[in-house]
């Protein structure tokens, strides 16, 4: 790559000499400033910097109002945006701002009305929307980083769906680097950003090319020795065993030369499906042509199968469940380390002894037994994963002929992260440092990092202070991670997405490699064909654009504020007693006639300070809930019985405030009043409750009777009054 001249972008709003001018960047913005825009980009190539480009052209049309809002899924990436915005963006550094879930509702109303660049993750910004705290109606762009989670019920699809709805002149920019597989999930990204406009550029661009280095891609194929090949034998022949339950009954396809995990979950799939909505297809409430959509096995089906032989349900979930434990630990044993194939053997006695079917039928088998006999008479080292011996070997080319003591090492579990941390420190004690980057969840035994760790060990890796990093997915999407010169993919991946971005962490500055290691004979090699497939596809997809379906003939005009908006009011006047003032409200309310409080109300909905609080987009409970007479006097006999209740109870019970977040997760998003486990975990995390602080008060909220967990769901026993 040849030598260029230094030059940079600066322009107003930009802070000068910070941007490096690049071409293809420029070519990028022409494209995007006027219409919803998906921008495919290989990481590396500044998909930050584009954004703030693009944040600069919107702050120069609408220079005294307007606000930008960046969307990014994680925190430390909401972080990273927020750190870029302030060191780049020149407007007062007050007013760059992010949202948080630990920051109370008022004080966000506060941050959002006073400042003109916004970051969040998107699952505060659509509980501010849904509560109507604020609106989108002044925000003249929105970035939407990491825009390949556009799809279900994420939070991105409800809040583009807001925008573009309540925005005159809206803008939507979606930033990735991989957005999808195929032409199906390309387009339904398309669809829920309402995309008009398509920018791919890939290392091959004539404008991009220039700015980048070779990155060439090693497989180094792993001979799996003599001890684990026999115990994967074993392992293969209990399985074969245990198929045999499925092919006499007819449930799976016999002559099929390779049987996944996802075989047995698609079995017990639509097993579920049709045990729960087959009544209602019969009686005509569901579509028959959306039920059938739905299953993975048509002709026939497998309930049809199962009401026909009249065979257990029960038996074929267990026998689903021991094949599915039999594949992965196949895949451990291969691809892994013996040391995670022993876990899992220990997992499978512990659950054994608890009754679990699916695995007392694995353990109690000879296979078992015989496994166990190897590996207790066998030397651990000599059943040690070759791969691991492989990655020594590649750090000391790497050290040795290109004088490289930066690398990231990725893998797909956090037991081989530890075993690789503490290998290459055992190796290379007195030339390099190894540590792990893992995520913030936690699990028994295994305590992740917080987000103040992560930062720390990332500031350690770009000081130098720390060499090589063994890290999970938490290092692929998005994070300001060190350019290294060589990558080191312990396992192949079969998404796209992750493929894309972990190759993407080398070559920016220099030439880089990424080696993947393979073993032989293994799901690795079909894992390694499907990611380069995927890519390939998508590639193909993104290069004929023009077969995709684009949003058409958005009608477009200038945002106009005005005068009742401009007019101004004090934080204080907003947050002023809230608290004391939400009681004492309730006291004053439950001693007036329903007849008076409607005449007040009635009053006070024609006043200018109802306009104005209005125009703030302070939210008041008749707009949400239509108020009506019958309904206020429900109401209030509800509050006056509960004044009554107060005054008779000296002691209350205290309810902080992660609990009652988690009681009102459940009471928002239940369906017929129960609620998955883990979406509810999900859903309180992106209100900063996780882990351990999850726990404590999800079981706190079981024993003062608000909730109930009934095997993987949550009921809501009562809701907080």
């Amino acid at each position: 790559m040849e030598k260029r001249k230094q030059k940079y972008f600066n322009e107003c709003f930009l802070e000068q000499n910070k941007i490096e001018y690049r071409h293809y960047q420029e070519n990028i913005l022409k494209r995007c400033n006027n219409q919803n825009s998906l921008i495919v980009l290989p990481t590396g190539l500044g998909k930050t910097i584009i954004g703030i480009l693009l944040i600069i052209n919107r702050l120069k049309k609408y220079n005294n109002f307007g606000k930008i809002i960046i969307l990014a899924p994680t925190r430390p990436l909401v972080m990273q945006h927020f750190e870029a915005c302030r060191r780049l963006i020149d407007i007062d550094k007050e007013k760059i701002s992010f949202l948080s879930g630990q920051i109370p509702p008022l004080k966000r109303i506060i941050i959002f009305q006073n400042s003109r660049v916004i970051i969040s993750t998107p699952q505060v910004i659509k509980n501010d929307l849904m509560r109507s705290r604020y609106n989108l109606e002044e925000v003249p762009l929105i970035i939407f980083d990491e825009a390949h989670r556009t799809k279900g019920n994420y939070a991105y699809c409800f809040i583009a769906d807001e925008y573009i709805n309540n925005c005159k002149d809206p803008l939507i920019i979606g930033l990735t680097a991989s957005p999808g597989k195929d032409f199906l999930n390309i387009q339904e990204l398309c669809d829920n950003l309402f995309i008009e406009n398509i920018v791919f550029k890939n290392y091959d661009d004539d404008d991009v090319r220039e700015y980048i280095h070779d990155i060439d891609i090693i497989l180094e194929k792993i001979e799996l020795p003599i001890k684990i090949l026999e115990l994967g034998k074993i392992i293969e022949d209990l399985f074969n065993k245990f198929l045999k339950f499925f092919i006499e009954r007819n449930l799976i396809n016999p002559q099929k030369k390779y049987y996944s995990k996802l075989d047995f979950l698609r079995i017990a799939e639509d097993l579920s499906f049709s045990l729960k909505y087959q009544e209602l297809v019969n009686s005509g409430y569901f579509d028959n042509e959306e039920y059938l959509n739905r299953l993975n096995f048509k002709d026939p089906k497998i309930i049809d199968i199962v009401h026909k032989k009249n065979l257990n349900i029960h038996l074929i979930y267990s026998y689903c469940s021991s094949c599915i434990s039999l594949l992965h630990s196949k895949d451990i044993l291969e691809t892994q380390d013996i040391s995670m194939f022993k876990n899992f053997l220990e997992k499978s006695e512990y659950k054994a002894e608890l009754d679990n079917l699916s695995s007392k039928r694995i353990v109690t088998s000879k296979h078992f037994k015989l496994i166990k006999s190897i590996i207790e008479n066998n030397d651990i080292q000599e059943l040690t994963h070759p791969k691991i011996e492989k990655i020594i070997s590649l750090i000391k080319t790497e050290f040795e002929k290109y004088s490289n003591k930066k690398i990231l090492i990725f893998t797909q579990y956090r037991e081989i992260a530890e075993k690789l941390k503490n290998e290459i420190n055992k190796q290379f004690s007195t030339v390099l440092v190894a540590e792990k980057f893992i995520g913030q969840s936690s699990k028994i035994n295994d305590i992740g990092y917080s987000q103040r760790e992560q930062i720390q060990v990332l500031k350690s890796f770009r000081e130098g202070k720390i060499n090589i990093l063994t890290a999970t997915c938490i290092a692929e999407e998005g994070l300001d991670i060190p350019n290294v010169d060589a990558i080191i993919f312990y396992e192949p991946v079969a998404s796209e997405i992750r493929y894309i971005q972990r190759r993407g962490r080398t070559g920016r500055y220099s030439d880089g490699r990424c080696y993947i290691l393979i073993a032989e004979n293994t799901i690795d090699i079909p894992f390694f064909k499907v990611a380069q497939r995927k890519e390939k596809t998508m590639n193909s997809v993104l290069i004929n654009s023009d077969q995709l379906d684009l949003v058409e003939n958005i009608i477009r005009e200038n945002i106009s504020i005005s005068n009742d908006i401009q007019k101004d009011l004090s934080k204080s006047e907003l947050i002023k007693d809230f608290k004391e003032r939400k009681e004492r409200e309730k006291e004053i309310l439950a001693h007036k006639s329903i007849d008076k409080i409607i005449q007040e109300i009635d009053e006070f909905s024609k006043s200018d300070k109802y306009k104005i609080l209005r125009n703030h987009n302070i939210t008041f409970l008749s707009d949400i809930t239509n108020i009506n007479k019958n309904k206020l006097e429900n109401k209030m006999l509800k509050m006056k019985k509960q004044n009554f209740n107060n005054k008779k109870r000296e002691k209350r019970v205290y309810l902080n405030k992660n609990l009652k977040t988690i009681i009102k997760l459940v009471g928002t998003y239940n369906i017929d009043g129960k609620i998955e486990l883990e979406k509810l975990k999900k859903l309180a995390e992106f209100e900063e409750i996780v882990d351990k602080k999850f726990y404590i008060h999800f079981n706190q909220a079981c024993n003062l009777g608000y909730l109930r967990k009934n095997n993987n769901h949550v009921e809501l026993i009562k809701s907080l009054d």
